[in-house]
């Protein structure tokens, strides 16, 4: 089989490719299309994602660059407003077989996503749904002989996820923050 790394990406804010949030999962399998409609299908039945807009690009991982799309779908809408900063983040981390380097990975999901009222820690619910996010979303009703996997650029090889978390932590992406506009200046 072959193994392909999802490109993700949601727009927020704004249709420029600098306000797009991106997960790039790993799946193993032998249908990238099939994958690809399975995620967006999951993607679409949870509430946090409903009607937004997202487009899944599958590429063959261990490809060298350059590295085009084997298979896009997308889901057409408007992009939403941020509730929250964009770099704030959940980390839903996981690993195959061994919590230890070229077995484990992790994904940062907004925030906005699960949060309601800004805490100093995500609560238990939160949490929770983060998980729910790799059993929902990355891991349920994958195709026959498809699986998520945990990719190894060093090994250029993936081994099938077989546990995840998600800490009571926040988490910072600062790729993901909003280009500035205004600045104010004065004398000292």
């Amino acid at each position: 089989m072959t193994a392909y790394r999802a490109a993700i990406s949601f727009p927020y804010d704004s249709a420029l490719p600098r306000d797009v949030i991106n997960i790039n999962p790993h799946f193993d399998g032998p249908d990238p299309a099939a994958i690809a409609e399975v995620l967006k299908t999951n993607l679409i039945a949870q509430t946090y994602i409903g009607a937004k807009p997202f487009t899944i690009k599958m590429y063959e991982a261990a490809k060298p660059p350059p590295n085009f799309p084997v298979y896009t779908t997308s889901q057409a809408g408007t992009a939403p407003t941020s509730t929250y900063p964009r770099e704030v983040a959940l980390c839903l981390s996981y690993y195959s077989n061994f919590n230890r380097p070229r077995f484990r990975g992790r994904l940062y999901l907004p925030a906005s996503w699960f949060a309601g009222a800004a805490s100093v820690r995500p609560a238990g619910a939160v949490i929770t749904a983060v998980l729910g996010f790799g059993q929902n979303v990355l891991a349920k009703s994958l195709p026959a002989s498809s699986y998520w996997i945990v990719w190894s650029t060093v090994d250029k090889k993936g081994d099938r996820v077989t546990d995840i978390w998600c800490d009571d932590e926040w988490d910072t992406v600062r790729s993901r923050g909003l280009k500035a506009t205004t600045r104010q200046t004065a004398k000292v």
